[in-house]
């Protein structure tokens, strides 16, 4: 096969604008890359805002047709019941769209397209059938390997039984896209290890992600006593991880530096960060920002507290590219291959807290692990590459 460029009918229950969120910028940039080789991107994706629709109209650099459906919440969690009858995960269910299913049926139909490539497990449905096209789906993270670790944080037997009974759907569900798709992408060599456990992963593959170093880059700002944590707070890993920092380890920085402050970055805070936070003085919490690194450029040291977290966890790459130290969790660093000179991982509340008081009151060591970590970031986690993996995937699935 030449080098001209493809058909590629790309399909996602998650509109990739704004950019907001880990999917969302993931999305969009390797579609981008794609499309700066010459490919054509029909893009079929569930929204959810008309203005996030009227934005991505705005901005057509990742697409070359975009077909929206909207979601429906009230419906979706109708269908997310449906889960209790058949093997589809919860997580699936609720994102699955009869009409959407429709427009993809149709577009496979006019035989157009020389691939299809479905964004994690949600994605799958709507591919299954289709035995005639060529299949890619981007699994992105061993998502039971998150629910596993979900599950060893809870007590309640109630808890236990409703997470573990989805463990076992979405383990069943990740099988089966190793099965029936042509390839499949995880974005770290340590999803793809569990996911061997118990799936054929002879058709897997790892693409890793990467950061844009033209957005987020050294700001050169006056600096305050300032902590930051960025990530979408509906997503219950990310509010976890915020409570967690600032109820075990932020008062044990304030013993150190009384006038410290924690902002908690990110869209949709769900009520349990609200109820957690509210007795503790120094904490903001900004909810949806329009320009993220407003946020972040005065901040000594960005924190990455996650206990549940699967690939590579993209709020660590934008910190570091900005030149912000990091101290992060065992599990936040996965994926991530480099040493404790750039990225400092802790292991207790203790050792996070010290960490992070070290880097504050040190300022020439603050400047030395800002400087490697955006070197790092430049010289290892590039979109062009990325894209360019996914050029080489592509057309190897056709040859």
């Amino acid at each position: 096969m030449d080098n001209a460029g493809l058909n590629i009918l790309y399909i996602t229950t998650r509109l990739p604008w704004p950019l907001i969120g880990g999917d969302r910028v993931h999305i969009y940039h390797y579609l981008k890359e794609l499309k700066k080789l010459g490919h054509k991107i029909t893009l079929v994706t569930l929204v959810s805002d008309d203005d996030d629709i009227k934005g991505a109209l705005e901005h057509n650099e990742f697409y070359t047709k975009l077909i929206p459906i909207k979601f429906n919440k009230k419906l979706a969690y109708l269908n997310a019941a449906k889960a209790i009858f058949n093997d589809r995960p919860f997580i699936v269910e609720y994102f699955y769209s009869k009409q959407m299913q429709k427009i993809v049926d149709e577009e496979i139909a006019t035989g157009l397209y020389d691939i299809t490539i479905g964004y994690i497990i949600r994605s799958l449905p709507y591919l299954e059938k289709h035995k005639n096209i060529k299949k890619i789906i981007h699994l992105c993270d061993a998502v039971s390997m998150m629910y596993e670790r979900r599950l060893k944080t809870k007590n309640s037997i109630f808890d236990r039984l409703k997470i573990g009974i989805e463990y076992i759907k979405v383990k069943n569900y990740e099988k089966k896209a190793c099965r029936i798709t042509d390839k499949q992408v995880l974005i770290s060599e340590t999803d793809k290890k569990y996911l061997s456990k118990f799936a054929n992963t002879t058709n897997c593959v790892v693409i890793g992600l990467a950061t844009d170093t033209d957005y987020y880059y050294p700001q050169n700002t006056k600096l305050k006593n300032a902590i930051c944590f960025v990530g979408s707070l509906q997503y219950i890993p990310n509010s976890e991880a915020a409570i967690y920092f600032a109820t075990k380890v932020f008062p044990l920085i304030k013993k150190e530096i009384p006038d410290v402050k924690f902002k908690i970055i990110g869209a949709n805070p769900r009520k349990e960060l609200f109820e957690a936070t509210k007795y503790i003085d120094g904490i903001e919490i900004t909810g949806r920002v329009d320009d993220v690194r407003e946020h972040m450029k005065d901040c000594k040291v960005s924190v990455c507290p996650v206990k549940i977290a699967g690939g590579i966890q993209n709020k660590i790459l934008e910190a570091m590219a900005m030149g912000i130290p990091v101290v992060t969790t065992p599990e936040g660093a996965e994926g991530i291959r480099t040493c404790e000179d750039i990225l400092h991982v802790a292991n207790s509340e203790e050792d996070y807290a010290q960490k992070v008081v070290s880097l504050m009151l040190n300022s020439d060591l603050q400047k030395e692990i800002g400087y490697k970590s955006k070197n790092f970031i430049q010289n290892h986690f590039s979109w062009e590459k990325v894209g360019n993996d996914w050029d080489k995937l592509i057309r190897g699935v056709l040859n």
